[in-house]
């Protein structure tokens, strides 16, 4: 833990009384993604599994589509930088680079998702579906396991579940690091993304959305709330989008039918 948090001298206000003690902070640390020797993104995130973060990136952006495509990936958390080698080059990213848009993410994100280029082949064809009395079991799980968070209150969690428990998790500074993170390790491990749930505390905007579509994950939960924009993709690319879990309330903004509330006929 100590590679993910530092120390630092503060001074506690408490009832008018005050003392000076060592509080932990997590850190904050700048990443270089080069994609076959082209710098192509500069993130702030957590100095941790830094190879499962530039996986999960350039999957999310529609750069790779399987662990296949990957011939290296080198990770150097001390210098903050990460090599990813393709076996084959796909897409030019300069070409790219004139399109990308800046994110409204915590940790500096961007993204090169077009709807008018990308949007007709993410559209969710599963017939997936989640228990409502499933859900606040696995954001007690998903919560529980937010370590860092319930240390420092300074990060996002995020998580890939199955209907009844959590398969993949992690932290970062970064509420879009932190899913990348979760989506990377999928794929460098060989676990499916499709057919599963998305868990993050953060907000769910409209990349987020996307990174849910790229992956394939039919349904995306989170405590806190989603964008006007985030629901209207979410509602064309056939995604369940639910905001708000906390205990057993929820608000379910999109495509209703994946989470079963009463007794489903057969």
């Amino acid at each position: 833990m100590s590679g993910e948090t530092s120390r630092l001298e503060v001074l506690r206000i408490r009832g008018g009384k005050t003392e000076s003690l060592r509080d932990v902070v997590i850190k904050e640390s700048p990443v270089t993604i080069f994609l076959d020797d082209i710098e192509l993104a500069n993130l702030m995130c957590s100095p941790k599994n830094l190879d499962c973060l530039a996986v999960g990136f350039l999957f999310a952006e529609g750069l790779i589509r399987s662990k296949k495509d990957i011939k290296k990936v080198f990770a150097d958390e001390k210098d903050g930088v990460v090599l990813v080698e393709l076996k084959k080059a796909r897409k030019s990213p300069e070409n790219l680079i004139a399109r990308r848009f800046i994110t409204t993410g915590c940790g500096k994100g961007l993204t090169f998702f077009d709807a008018a280029l990308d949007g007709g082949r993410l559209r969710s064809k599963s017939g997936f579906k989640v228990r409502v009395d499933s859900i606040p079991l696995l954001m007690k799980e998903f919560l529980r396991m937010s370590r860092l968070y319930r240390l420092t209150g300074g990060v996002h969690s995020a998580a890939i579940c199955s209907a009844k428990s959590i398969l993949v998790f992690n932290e970062d500074i970064g509420r879009h690091s932190a899913i990348d993170k979760v989506v990377g390790e999928c794929i460098l491990k060989g676990i499916r993304t499709t057919d599963r749930i998305m868990v993050t505390t953060g907000r769910i905007s409209s990349e987020i959305l996307v990174k849910a579509a790229r992956s394939r994950t039919p349904i995306i939960i989170s405590k806190s709330a989603p964008t006007d924009l985030a629901v209207r993709l979410a509602t064309d690319f056939g995604i369940t989008v639910v905001g708000f879990a906390r205990g057993s309330r929820m608000n379910i903004y999109s495509n209703a039918w994946r989470v079963v509330i009463g007794r489903e006929e057969r």
